[in-house]
C-alpha cells in the first residue's frame, strides 16, 4: 500500500454524550454539526463571543457520541468554556485526551489501509475521515490500544510508518495549523483561511457568529495564515520576523508577520518550508518577503492554500 501512518496522539480529544449533544455543540461552533450522520466529520472553529478562535476541531459523529479532535493542542480550556453553558441540557463532556491513542492514515488508499488496520486490531478502534494532509485521510483512535499496536498492524498491512519529522514537514506543507502555535485566541476565524472547510454561513445562530458574519458580508481580515518557501538552505527560527521587500532596493521594509512553524526537513518538492500569519498586503501567492534567520535576512516566497 502507498499510504503512510503517523502517530498524532498529541492534541486534545473531547467526547460529548447526551440527547442534546448535537443541538448544544451546534450553538458553539462555526460549522453545521446538527445533521451529522454517524461516521461523518466536520471541521469547525470554536469561537469566543468576539469571533476569536478558542479551538480548531474536527467533529466526528459516533453512535451516542460526538468526538472533538484537535491537532497538537489540548482542549481542557474548551471543556471549561463549554461547561459554563450547560444548564438544563442533557450533555456530558469528557476529556479523553490522556486515555486514548490516535493515529492518522494518509494517502490515496487511506480508506482501505485503515480498514486493514481496524480488521487486525478489532472493532474497538474508532475512525473518522479528516482533511489533514489529503482529502481522504482517516483518523483512528481507541482507549484500550497502544500506539505500538497501530504500528504493528500498519506494517503487517504493508504501510509505512512516518516519523515525527516527516509528519511535521508534511503538516506545514499542507498549511495545517496547530492551535496554540500557528493560531491562537488572538486570531479571528477567517484569518486561518480555512473558511470553506470550517465555516457555514447558513447554519443559524452560534456564539461569535455576529463578528464572523460581519467580516464575510462587509469587510475582510487584516492577517492570513500562509506558507513560506525558501530557495536557499537557511531556515528561519520559530518566532522570527518577516519583512516586506523593498521593490527597488530589495532591502527589508516594514514588518508583516512572524514565523510560527518551521519544517525540520526538505519537503516533497525539494522545498524548505515554514508557516506564518502575515499581513494581508503580503499574503498574495508569490509575494517576495524577507525572513529573519540565524544567517541574516533571506528571501522567501508566499504560498497560499491549494498551491
Amino acid at each position: 500500500m502507498s499510504s503512510v501512518l503517523f502517530e498524532v496522539s498529541a492534541g486534545g480529544r473531547l467526547v460529548m454524550r447526551g440527547d442534546d449533544r448535537r443541538k448544544f455543540l451546534h450553538s458553539f461552533c462555526t460549522n453545521d454539526v446538527q445533521g451529522l450522520a454517524d461516521g461523518d466529520t466536520r471541521e469547525a472553529f470554536m469561537p469566543d463571543p468576539r469571533g476569536h478562535v478558542l479551538a480548531h476541531v474536527w467533529v466526528v459523529a459516533r453512535p451516542e457520541e460526538l468526538w472533538l479532535h484537535s491537532l497538537g493542542s489540548p482542549l481542557e480550556d474548551l471543556k471549561t468554556h463549554l461547561e459554563k453553558y450547560v444548564i438544563s441540557d442533557d450533555v456530558v463532556i469528557e476529556d479523553a485526551s490522556s486515555t486514548t491513542s490516535r493515529v492518522v492514515v494518509c494517502g490515496t488508499d487511506a480508506d482501505a489501509a485503515a480498514t486493514a488496520i481496524v480488521g487486525a486490531i478489532g472493532s474497538r478502534v474508532a475512525r473518522g475521515r479528516v482533511n489533514w494532509l489529503d482529502v481522504d485521510d482517516v483518523l483512528l483512535w481507541a482507549d484500550d490500544v497502544e500506539t505500538t499496536d497501530f504500528f504493528l498492524a500498519a506494517v503487517a498491512a504493508g504501510l509505512a510508518v512516518g516519523s515525527p519529522e516527516d509528519w511535521e514537514t508534511r503538516r506545514i506543507e499542507a498549511l495545517l495549523p496547530i492551535h496554540g502555535r500557528d493560531v491562537s485566541s488572538e486570531h479571528l476565524a477567517q484569518e486561518v483561511d480555512r473558511t470553506r472547510q470550517a465555516i457555514s454561513f447558513s447554519k443559524g445562530c452560534y456564539l461569535g457568529q455576529e463578528t464572523i458574519a460581519r467580516i464575510d458580508s462587509r469587510g475582510h481580515v487584516n492577517r492570513l495564515l500562509r506558507g513560506l518557501v525558501f530557495a536557499g538552505d537557511s531556515l528561519p527560527v520559530t518566532g522570527g520576523d518577516i519583512w516586506a521587500e523593498d521593490s527597488e532596493s530589495g532591502a527589508a521594509g516594514h514588518e508583516v508577520g512572524q514565523v510560527s512553524s518551521v519544517a525540520p526537513r526538505v519537503g516533497a518538492n525539494g522545498r524548505l518550508v515554514a508557516m506564518a500569519m502575515v499581513r494581508r498586503e503580503a499574503a498574495s501567492k508569490g509575494t517576495r518577503v524577507l525572513v529573519e534567520t540565524v544567517a541574516g535576512p533571506v528571501v522567501a516566497r508566499i504560498i497560499a492554500p491549494c498551491e
